[in-house]
């Protein structure tokens, strides 16, 4: 709440200046005959609410989609490493292959939060891969989905080895066209911005809803013109910013969907179940831009 304050409170000032402005030219020079009927600020208003509960509905919707794709990322990726182990029981060198999946999975995570955040992938990629295959992915212009081409790759190598039967393969690829489809999901929002008119419009309805308010108060009410037209004004405004902070979710931001602590989540979980150490740390809350 307090960051979403921040934002507003040039255009809060803003207005209160204007209100003490009008209220004041009508106090000191008497131009009381200057005061509108109530009833048009009032129908304006009401037309601002129902804008802004849409446009509100509407920008939750894509961050809790966001969310929501994230968290089929965590089941996906559990479920690929707990198929690797179930089918691959009697492999040689078992533990090293499977480990070389988990290092791939979660580095896919990260990388794919990162790219959608716009932020280097070459020291991500490091973490969790050998020079040389840091060096392939980066030569692709879609990173994550070089990741996972790899991971078929690999899949396929184990099938034509005879490691992996029909069955096997089908259900691996499925769970790879399920991160897949993830990923595609999240480059859509990304790439699919609120149309910028709708913003433009409702900033303009709202400040001319700021601008008529303050003529609307009788001669008798005049001490509470400006406090009234500051506080309803910054309710309107203060919704309005919280709709455009919720409607791109991965825009490093304190309203992210928290793509980078989930990544982590999933490396502590598949690194715990494969018996791969060491095992990091969880982010601490405190790191909101880490999220």
């Amino acid at each position: 709440m307090t960051f979403l304050i921040r934002r507003i409170r040039r255009e809060v000032l803003f207005i209160l200046l204007f209100s003490n402005v009008v209220v004041l030219a009508k106090h000191f020079f008497d131009l009381w005959y200057l005061t509108i009927p109530i009833a048009i600020p009032t129908l304006l208003g009401t037309c601002i609410s129902l804008l802004l509960a849409f446009r509100t509905n509407q920008a939750y919707e894509r961050w809790w989609e966001a969310r929501t794709i994230w968290g089929a990322i965590v089941n996906d990726s559990r479920s690929f490493i707990r198929q690797l182990l179930m089918y691959l029981p009697a492999l040689p060198h078992r533990q090293t292959i499977i480990h070389s999946f988990v290092q791939r999975q979660c580095a896919w995570c990260f990388v794919l939060g990162d790219s959608l955040r716009e932020q280097s992938l070459a020291d991500r990629l490091s973490e969790f891969l050998p020079p040389e295959t840091v060096k392939h992915i980066l030569s692709f212009d879609n990173k994550p989905n070089a990741l996972l081409l790899d991971h078929g790759l690999s899949i396929q190598q184990l099938y034509r080895d005879g490691h992996l039967t029909d069955y096997q393969m089908v259900h691996l690829s499925t769970t790879l066209n399920n991160l897949t489809d993830s990923m595609g999901r999240c480059e859509r929002i990304k790439s699919t911005p609120f149309p910028r008119t709708y913003t433009f419009n409702m900033q303009v309805f709202i400040y001319l809803f700021a601008a008529i308010l303050p003529f609307s108060f009788e001669e008798s009410l005049y001490y509470l013109d400006v406090p009234l037209v500051t506080l309803i004004s910054s309710g309107f405004l203060l919704i309005e910013k919280s709709a455009l902070q919720l409607q791109n979710p991965f825009e490093t931001k304190e309203t992210d969907t928290a793509v980078t602590t989930i990544a982590r989540n999933i490396e502590i979980t598949l690194k715990t179940m494969t018996g791969y150490t060491p095992i990091p740390d969880k982010i601490q809350p405190y790191d909101f831009y880490a999220l």
